[in-house]
């Protein structure tokens, strides 16, 4: 499943924004950090950014079902 694909590009910003903040990196584009870690992981990255701790894979299954 494309998480990133299906995002706004404000949001897109956003997750982009809080992975660098966290890994200390200086990614242009969400894309670029995603090819390099992979998409959980970046998403994953932001939803500990958020607080929200251990429901990656959750969430991301249910963004699966709610696009099918």
């Amino acid at each position: 499943m494309d998480v990133i694909g299906g995002m706004t590009d404000t949001a897109k910003q956003k997750v982009l924004e809080a992975f660098n903040e966290m890994k200390n990196t200086q990614y242009r584009t969400i894309e670029d950090a995603v090819e390099e870690y992979g998409a959980a992981y970046v998403f994953d990255c932001w939803l500990r950014h958020e607080g929200i701790i251990g429901y990656t894979r959750q969430s991301i299954t249910s963004m699966h079902f709610a696009t099918n």
